[in-house]
């Protein structure tokens, strides 16, 4: 997910890991920022942080890649609407797959790129789940200062996430 404001973008580390696994070209810039400190490790634990991105032409870079999520388009959406979205997403992506399917051979060399698309429809499907998940509480995100919660979003659902979690490791 990525969250674009006045001066900077700010972009899940999700998304800068699937980036950098799928080979895209990347800026050394944004390589730099994320990768350019050792050894960095993307996990459950640490995989909805963002990067803040402020220099102009990382910006515009992540401003088009339209298969990461933006956060602004998304937020104030009802279930309704985003499981709308996601049919969407599961619809194109099918599409792709029966026209990729039905291609010889050689036609299948020829548009390689196919692959490459209906891998990103999958990544950006369950980006968009994410995001469903974050609005009904069952995971977390820490959204970077000044960035305003979706509409009817309470942090309490995180709060009491956290407090079961810790009364559930207690029993065991």
């Amino acid at each position: 997910m990525k969250i674009i404001t006045d001066n900077a973008v700010y972009v899940q580390k999700n998304d800068i890991a699937y980036l950098n696994s799928a080979d895209f070209a990347i800026p050394i810039s944004v390589f730099m920022k994320v990768f350019g400190k050792g050894i960095t490790i993307i996990d459950d634990s640490n995989r909805y942080d963002f990067v803040k991105f402020e220099d102009e032409s990382d910006r515009e870079f992540f401003k088009g890649l339209d298969w990461i999520i933006d956060y602004n388009e998304v937020k104030n959406l009802s279930e309704e609407q985003i499981v709308g979205l996601l049919n969407n997403i599961g619809d194109a992506q099918q599409k792709v797959v029966i026209t990729f399917n039905s291609m010889s051979e050689e036609e299948r060399r020829a548009h390689s790129d196919m692959v490459t698309q209906c891998e990103l429809l999958e990544f950006k499907f369950y980006s968009l789940r994410d995001i469903l998940w974050f609005k009904q509480g069952h995971i977390s995100m820490k959204l970077p200062e000044g960035i305003d919660y979706p509409d009817g979003y309470s942090q309490e659902k995180d709060i009491l996430k956290l407090i079961k979690t810790l009364f559930n490791k207690k029993k065991k």
